[in-house]
């Protein structure tokens, strides 16, 4: 089974390292459990992934039918780290896809297949609000994927923003206690080679979470924000490889603050239609 390829697009893009709290978190130290064309890190205190990485080939794309019968636990990761189907009836959560079902199917036929099946696994899914898990932030890929005059390859890499403040959700049959919570957002990277042949990071979040009275947040509720690659590290503790900080067209740099040599901008575009995306340095 091949999971993500660091070099899938020539040159290296690792996968992020966990510290801290991330970290400590993880499920059996950061394990890396790889599906077809998709490589998954497991949060085994929230029982939903760290982060879901994908390698995605527009030239190879295949239609494969969706089959709602197919969402079932990884037997490696054990059904006691994954959130089962009894937290998604009778709510306004989707089984949302971390990594796009349709990013992952390509290649030949049974490749494609596999991959389509490895998507519904549990491991992939979390508690999406409806009204933005089929709206504008499941559109970013092809977005950027228009966007490119050539090489329509990508690496996307995406999951959840935990905070402390998260509220439990027990379903609509179980007692509280739980310990299942729904995420505060999501956040997702996507990397790909530019019309200057050089690595291009762009990074997104949006916030799940309703807002409550008298908080002060920076994002508003179910607003798609581009943002630097900092604010990833900066909401979910993953230092990315340091080269690929500079290749986010909203980097700006401020010496001493992350272990990557910069602190992240407090930078961010909302988000609304494809020409709003920032794809260069000029802003274009």
């Amino acid at each position: 089974m091949t999971g993500y390829d660091p070099f899938f697009l020539g040159e290296e893009v690792p996968l992020p390292r966990l510290q801290g709290k991330t970290a400590e978190d993880a499920l059996q130290d950061g394990r890396v459990y790889d599906f077809t064309h998709f490589s998954i890190v497991m949060n085994a205190r929230r029982k939903f992934a760290v982060y879901s990485a994908a390698c995605v080939d527009e030239g190879q794309f295949l239609e494969i039918p969706r089959k709602n019968k197919s969402w079932h636990f990884d037997e490696r990761i054990g059904a006691e780290y994954q959130v089962g189907p009894e937290y998604y009836v009778q709510n306004d959560y989707d089984r949302g896809h971390l990594t796009r079902r349709k990013d992952v199917c390509w290649g030949t036929r049974p490749e494609a297949e596999k991959a389509n099946y490895d998507s519904f696994c549990y491991a992939n899914i979390v508690l999406q609000h409806h009204n933005f898990n089929t709206g504008i932030w499941n559109c970013l890929e092809d977005w950027i994927l228009h966007r490119l005059k050539s090489g329509k390859r990508m690496l996307v890499i995406t999951g959840p923003i935990y905070k402390e403040t998260d509220e439990e959700y027990c379903g609509v049959n179980d007692r509280p206690g739980c310990q299942i919570k729904v995420p505060f957002g999501f956040w997702k990277s996507v990397f790909f080679v530019s019309r200057q042949h050089r690595i291009t990071s762009l990074s997104f979040v949006i916030r799940q979470s309703p807002d409550r009275l008298n908080e002060a947040c920076e994002y508003q509720h179910l607003e798609t924000y581009q943002v630097p690659l900092g604010t990833i590290t900066r909401e979910t503790g993953l230092l990315f490889k340091p080269g690929l900080y500079e290749a986010d067209p909203l980097f700006a740099a401020v010496s001493g603050l992350t272990e990557a040599g910069f602190a992240p901008a407090l930078v961010r575009q909302v988000i609304r239609q494809a020409a709003d995306l920032v794809m260069d340095r000029e802003g274009s």
